[in-house]
């Protein structure tokens, strides 16, 4: 099962308790219905549970009976009879013409609540959303572009802010940024699809921390071991031609730690000294050494 499926059977089980956002919700899903004149509505989906909600928004929001019918992988619901396309017609404020323009009409979407159920009914027939195992993607589209500079607005009202772009002949409104997903799953009725990305969000965060302070840590040890090397490599050149008498007074120490202890940090080796010694000293010796090395070749 896909996530946007996943989403929109969660979409599915919001109640459908005030009138208003009712016919809202159906509204969104019939402006994008695969037939919406005024000889024929037919919505189409391959959910059960949309086509279950669809007959029941239709249902409550116009008085309409309409049984859902399997025509290969949609499930469809097809109204024809000019009676009852007219109530809907009448409902949502447009004439009963030849040609419909599509536009929203605002007064169906008076209040916040409205244009959130709205926003649903247009998800369950148009929408998409990437699942929490890839990146954050949702869109919704239409082949109507007055539509969809429209929804705009709405989504514009609700704090949101969609970008746009051209698919062929479909209008996409998207969004690509993780918490406009999740602000707009939540404000339409699927907050738990919204907290699933979330935590996913979280935990690649909290891995890439970790992943991140293990690279750095590894570098260090890398770097240090590398270090370590180059440094008994000089006292042993050192050693080799001149032995112990080779270094000054001063740096036997130093030789004699490093030797003992050739796997330690340089803050490590630091405090072997008695009495301990700072980490810039230490390593201004290791420097020295070097430099000895470095003039016997």
């Amino acid at each position: 099962m896909s996530f946007s499926t996943e989403v929109k059977n969660e979409l599915c089980r919001v109640s459908m308790q005030r009138a208003c956002c009712t016919r809202a919700e159906i509204y969104g899903a019939l402006l994008h219905a695969s037939v919406f004149s005024h000889r024929e509505i037919r919505l189409s989906t391959e959910n059960a549970a949309v086509a279950r909600r669809l007959q029941a928004l239709l249902q409550r929001a116009f008085f309409v009976a309409c049984e859902p019918q399997r025509v290969g992988r949609k499930i469809q619901l097809t109204i024809t009879e000019a009676a009852q396309i007219g109530r809907i017609f009448d409902a949502l404020g447009y004439d009963c013409k030849s040609h419909i323009t599509y536009h929203l009409n605002r007064n169906v979407l008076e209040e916040d609540c409205c244009i959130a159920s709205f926003l649903r009914g247009v998800f369950l027939m148009a929408g998409t959303v990437a699942g929490p195992d890839k990146k954050s993607h949702l869109e919704l589209k239409t082949t109507h572009q007055s539509l969809s500079g429209e929804e705009v607005s709405l989504l514009l009202d609700l704090g949101l802010s969609p970008k746009q772009m051209r698919r062929g002949s479909a209008y996409i409104l998207y969004f690509k940024d993780g918490t406009s997903v999740e602000d707009f799953l939540t404000r339409i009725g699927a907050p738990h699809a919204a907290m699933e990305l979330m935590e996913a969000k979280v935990e690649k965060n909290i891995r890439n921390t970790i992943n991140r302070q293990v690279n750095c840590e590894t570098a260090n040890l890398v770097k240090a071991a590398d270090a370590s090397a180059r440094q008994i490599a000089a006292i042993r050149a050192v050693l080799d031609t001149h032995g112990e008498e080779g270094f000054p007074e001063s740096l036997r120490e130093t030789v004699r730690l490093r030797l003992e202890y050739p796997t330690d940090s340089l803050a490590e080796l630091a405090q072997r000294f008695e009495p301990p010694i700072s980490k810039p000293g230490l390593s201004h010796r290791l420097k020295k050494i070097i430099e000895l090395a470095s003039k016997e070749d």
